[in-house]
């Protein structure tokens, strides 16, 4: 008998039944935040749940049509080579108990039977699972979390300099924040979030439809927006998302015109307010675009000790199917094998 169950977005009540019912769930898990990323076109959603009775488990991933993949198209038949990688953001396997190797020893052995070429995966940062992997795991990046388990007093101390400038510089504009837990500012979101997409010349992928954010919009209790406003218009803004411990600084921009009032130092203070009052232990800035680049370096100025290792996963459950995919690249002109990319034929 396995006890591993396979749960598909049919089964959305009982998808996130089982999440909730881990005490230390996170957002990530939930069937709402996979639908999101399967109407942003990266997969069919997938909860997998392991219980033998001592340890429990789930995983979410995206199970992938690998013909669909922009460098694939048209080389592949559809709906004949599948691959899996957890939704952008953090994942893995999350476990109650004790029993890694018989979770990844049942986890692995369905999906050598459906065929699966590879799995990637972007570990939680907070999940002891990740040491226990038992594919290839490895760290080239970095996180920033804020912990909020200090006053907000001693926050603001943790702060650096130019943050308490910054945010005595903002309070004397008089901007404002408003707390929006149903998505009513929606429109005035996306025009800033877009707008700051354009400004940084942000990969397309970034660039998620009015849809991804109303399907958010339906994870009632696990997402609010935090406005800043000046004279009654959004001149900053910024999604956040939410489970039981952690809240993540998820999409959001400000408007450049308005950047001498220093919105955005104001507007992450009172994310960290809101996070406090709700008793969340965690606020996840997340990293960079690239190797602690200044984005990075801007989220370190907001918790200077919360410098996390962000590692991501690599597993090949069909070598011969991986190779041959592989093979199908080499024949073009310009593809690099070596740019780091997993799974490679994806590169």
């Amino acid at each position: 008998m396995s006890h591993l169950q396979v749960i598909t977005t049919n089964e959305t009540e009982k998808w996130d039944k089982i999440v909730t019912s881990f005490k230390n769930y996170d957002v990530n898990y939930l069937s709402g935040y996979a639908k999101a990323f399967q109407l942003h076109g990266d997969g069919e959603p997938i909860l997998f749940y392991y219980n033998n009775g001592s340890t429990r488990a789930i995983n979410v991933v995206m199970k992938r049509d690998i013909a669909e993949a922009m460098s694939l198209k048209k080389k592949l038949l559809t709906n004949t080579w599948f691959d899996l990688s957890t939704p952008y953001g953090y994942g893995g396997f999350w476990l109650e108990g004790e029993d890694y190797e018989a979770v990844n020893e049942s986890y692995d052995k369905y999906c050598r039977a459906q065929g699966f070429v590879s799995d990637f995966v972007r570990f939680h940062l907070f999940s002891d699972y990740q040491p226990r992997y038992n594919g290839i795991s490895e760290t080239h990046t970095h996180n920033v979390v804020r912990s909020l388990e200090l006053s907000l007093d001693e926050i603001l101390i943790d702060f650096e300099q130019k943050v308490r400038k910054n945010l005595k510089r903002a309070t004397s504009f008089g901007l404002n924040i408003e707390i929006d837990t149903t998505g009513a500012r929606l429109d005035d979101f996306l025009k800033i979030y877009y707008g700051t997409m354009d400004r940084t010349s942000a990969n397309e992928n970034f660039f998620f439809s009015r849809e991804f954010f109303e399907a958010l919009n339906e994870m009632n209790g696990n997402y609010v927006y935090l406005h800043v406003l000046s004279e009654g218009q959004v001149i900053s803004t910024e999604l956040v998302l939410y489970g039981s411990e952690n809240c993540y600084s998820f999409l959001g921009g400000t408007n450049s015109d308005f950047f001498h009032l220093r919105p955005n130092d104001f507007l992450k203070y009172e994310i960290i307010k809101w996070a406090k009052e709700k008793g969340l232990r965690r606020f996840v800035l997340g990293g960079g675009y690239g190797d602690d680049d200044g984005i990075f370096k801007y989220k370190k100025s907001l918790a200077p000790n919360g410098i996390c290792d962000f590692y991501i996963g690599k597993k090949i459950f069909d070598e011969e199917k991986y190779n041959k995919l592989v093979s199908v690249r080499e024949s073009e002109p310009d593809y690099d094998i070596n740019t780091g990319y997993f799974p490679k034929y994806r590169g």
